[in-house]
């Protein structure tokens, strides 16, 4: 996704391009979901459409859609919220000599503690009688549930009070709720009946419902901590009376299937035409709209995140997708056109369908916010960022006016750069200063930003997986698109220049990966080749190496690949692959060993059966060497046994040379592990080299990889198990105790 430019979207606009209207009306638990689908689909009968294309009619269908959604949800349960409280205050109390509202105030005190609450009384049977709406959480977090269970507890804390020895009182709640909306509504409840009679818990009166709504909204809406289940969005996509119905319809269609892939969802439209709820009641809206209801959780796990940034991003999307159904439609930010900002759902109601809905505010802050959206009255945000965007938005309006002197497309955009000048005075914002106040360090430090995502010039080509891929490259285009939004016209050519260096550095990645998987595919699809493959081949090799050698090296060279591709698969499982393949390697090394010379090309070019040669051939070298030293018995018994007037004169020679053939021999053995450790060591330091080759080469496949690494730990392994000094000391040993015997031999002829 490829955000157009500030110059190039405001020239749309000035065209009469319409902006792109996404919306987040509101979250819900699971056991909402329905609710929210019947919403949108006007109680079943107005067909949805599912993320399949599937299109779905009545309540039973929705019912099904939501049980196939189950598996997604945490179905958190809403925290409770504001409870509603009847306390009963016996005779006794007119005996206190206290006021009645100060009486009240004390006894909810005692009982509710730090919490906030309104109440109102009345006399009933000689006693009093106490109705009120209760902030269940206190200030140090803790939390009552507003049921049987909550009213013990309080009914416990006012007992053992002060106050608790002289009232007699009695606590109960008969209901609970959550959020602003909830606990504004049961306030003004308790204000209808009892107006000017209510009070709050620092006595004052609230005698309006626009004082009931102030009270909640504004004062204690920061303690209640308020949450609800998230497994379900309401979104709304909105477009301008008149847009054609079944573009807009594919667009919407299209928008949300790249943009929430993996999730499920439903969307319905609502026109004026069609929709089944009459305009008194809300429905037939004149401008054309959809409703779309989708999971918070995707089936891969992942949830969505909401920020201003993401909600810039799928306004974009949907302009994107809208322009490429035939609808004019571009990404707007409410600073481009000094637009005031929305107001929320919670600071207004409806007053009257008739048209467009027209609403009153809940508080007078409320009303401000509303009559000022409603006239569209120019208004600038206070931050430095949005005012140095501004800023840079005024400048973007004054190239364009200058482009397209004289046309209507001059007057709108002078007429933006009005809007914005007159906000940014209303602010008592210097303007010229505005203009100056653009750091001009923006691009460099946003450039900063992209280096580090697309890796500097040294950096390292890490292999991505292709979901890593799809989620490096999203995510580049998103820091190009917000990047952009900070850059003016005389840093457009730079910025274009880093923006085409970051995606060919994307496109460089897809290659790349394209590249390792055709060859991971390749490994997998394509068999050992033999030489029977090709006839001409055979014919030569056989020639060359004899049909038996053939034969041969292709069966072990068939167990070698298998045992390969199986040892890839147990370290994808976290099986224990050591010696897997040495059991394969060995008969082949041990076949070329005997002579089969078609085996010894193979291994020049296959390293695991190079090795292993070569590491039987230094076994077999030793081997012959301890077989070629003269034995015990041929040291010490003469060749013929009748000779014996020889026999004494071969005793004694054998006893002379004994020492100097175990100095000789234990000369030899220290021989024999120099020149081991020296091999192994030179071995190992070829086998890094070559695995350091390996890994610095990308055109190799991971596999390949993976063998090195597991070449190396083999190295390592046999370094550890093969130690030639510690293999010959039982050896030493038994020349030593050989020694030791030859001389007690000549000892004891000596005496005789």
């Amino acid at each position: 996704m490829r955000g157009l430019s500030m110059l190039s979207r405001f020239a749309a606009l000035a065209r009469g391009s319409q902006p792109a209207v996404v919306k987040l009306a509101s979250y819900g638990g699971g056991a909402r979901a329905v609710a929210m689908m019947s919403y949108a689909s006007r109680n079943g009968k107005l067909a949805v459409e599912n993320e399949r294309g599937e299109r779905l009619a009545g309540k039973t269908a929705l019912a099904e859609q939501r049980a196939e959604w189950e598996h997604l949800f945490d179905n958190r349960a809403a925290s409770r919220d504001f409870g509603m409280f009847r306390v009963t205050i016996e005779r006794a109390a007119a005996a206190a000599g206290r006021g009645h509202d100060k009486l009240v105030r004390e006894i909810l005190r005692s009982g509710f503690g730090d919490r906030h609450f309104v109440y109102a009384f009345k006399e009933k049977g000689g006693g009093l009688e106490v109705r009120g709406v209760l902030v269940l959480r206190d200030r140090d977090g803790e939390r009552l549930t507003g049921d049987v269970k909550a009213s013990s507890i309080v009914q416990q804390r006012f007992d053992e009070s002060d106050i608790g020895n002289a009232v007699d009182a009695h606590f109960r709640f008969h209901g609970y709720g959550n959020g602003v909306e909830f606990g504004t509504a049961r306030v003004r409840e308790l204000v209808r009946p009892h107006e000017g009679e209510v009070r709050d818990d620092a006595g004052r009166s609230i005698e309006s419902f626009e004082r009931a709504s102030d009270l909640v909204q504004k004062e204690w809406r920061k303690d209640l901590h308020s949450r609800k289940g998230r497994d379900v969005m309401h979104l709304i996509v909105s477009a301008r009376p008149g847009t054609d119905e079944t573009a807009f319809h594919n667009a919407v269609r299209d928008f949300l299937g790249e943009q929430f892939i993996g999730h499920r969802y439903i969307f319905a439209m609502h026109d004026a035409y069609d929709d089944p709820k009459e305009m008194g009641q809300g429905g037939k809206r004149p401008h054309i709209h959809a409703h779309a209801i989708v999971t918070m959780r995707s089936e891969t796990g992942e949830r969505i995140e909401t920020s201003p940034q993401i909600f810039r991003e799928w306004r974009s999307l949907m302009a994107e997708k809208a322009r490429e159904h035939g609808i004019a439609m571009e990404l707007t930010d409410r600073r481009d056109l000094a637009s005031p900002p929305a107001y929320t759902r919670n600071q207004v109601r409806p007053v009257s369908y008739a048209g467009r809905t027209e609403h009153e505010g809940t508080s007078e802050f409320a009303q401000v916010r509303y009559e000022a959206k409603r006239s569209n009255r120019p208004q600038a945000a206070r931050s430095d960022r949005s005012t140095e965007y501004a800023a840079e938005a005024a400048q973007a309006w004054r190239e364009l006016a200058r482009e397209d002197g004289g046309t209507s497309v001059a007057d709108f955009a002078g007429g933006q750069i009005e809007r914005i000048h007159t906000a940014l005075r209303e602010r008592q914002i210097d303007v010229e200063n505005a203009n100056k106040g653009v750091a001009d360090t923006n691009l460099s430090t946003n450039m900063v930003m992209l280096r580090e995502l697309i890796g500097g010039e040294e950096a390292p080509m890490r292999e991505m997986t292709r979901l890593e891929f799809e989620a490096y490259e999203k995510r580049v285009e998103a820091v190009l698109a917000d990047v952009e939004t900070t850059v003016r016209p005389s840093e457009r050519r730079e910025f274009e220049e880093v923006a085409a260096a970051a995606r060919d550095v994307v496109d460089i990645r897809r290659e790349y990966l394209e590249f390792t998987e055709q060859q991971v595919n390749a490994d997998v699809r394509e068999p050992v080749r033999t030489a029977s493959e090709n006839p001409d081949q055979r014919n030569r090799v056989v020639k060359k190496h004899g049909r038996e050698a053939v034969e041969n090296r292709d069966d072990v060279m068939v167990e070698i690949e298998a045992a390969r591709r199986s040892i890839d698969r147990a370290v994808e499982d976290g099986r224990d692959t050591e010696n897997a393949l040495d059991r394969e390697v060995d008969p082949a090394a041990r076949l070329a060993l005997a002579g089969n010379t078609w085996l010894r090309e193979v291994a020049t070019s296959d390293r695991d059966l190079q090795t292993t040669i070569e590491r039987n051939e230094r076994v077999n070298r030793q081997s012959r060497t301890r077989e070629d030293r003269p034995t015990d018995r041929e040291v010490t018994e003469p060749a013929d046994a009748t000779a014996s007037t020889t026999s004494n004169s071969l005793t004694q020679r054998s006893s002379d040379r004994a020492p100097a053939a175990i100095g000789a021999e234990a000369e030899q053995i220290r021989d024999i592990t120099r020149h081991e450790e020296t091999s192994r060591n030179i071995e190992g330091e070829q086998e890094t080299q070559d695995d350091r080759r390996v890994l610095g080469d990308e055109s190799l496949t991971s596999r390949d990889r993976e063998r090195s690494g597991r070449r190396a730990e083999r190295a390592n392994s046999e370094a550890t198990r093969s130690d030639p000094p510690q293999q010959h000391v039982p050896r030493l040993r038994e020349l030593k105790r050989e020694m030791e015997e030859r001389n007690d031999r000549e000892h004891d002829d000596h005496e005789r």
